[in-house]
């Protein structure tokens, strides 16, 4: 029996390992369609709109572009005097 203390298939390290930057291995995603894949590392499920709503997946909390306009107009007075104009 041997006194190594590498496991089994295991190589020892090459003396100038500590002085090599990691290799960064970059995978790209994989394209799902099935919710099966949902939560698989890895894999992205695309959704239509439709199932992302049945879902919960998000709500949609964003202005319309007529309410920020209308949203403007509050704040004409109260920022006259602090560099702010009103036209």
């Amino acid at each position: 029996m041997s006194n190594n203390s590498l496991p089994t298939g295991a190589l020892p390290p090459a003396a100038n390992d500590a002085e090599q930057a990691p290799i960064r291995i970059q995978q790209d995603a994989i394209l799902s369609t099935s919710l099966s894949d949902f939560g698989t590392p890895g894999v992205v499920v695309e959704v239509d709109p439709d199932e992302a709503e049945a879902l919960g997946a998000f709500e949609e909390t964003a202005l319309t572009e007529a309410d920020a306009w209308e949203s403007n107009a509050d704040l004409g007075d109260g920022l006259e005097g602090h560099g702010h104009g009103v036209a």
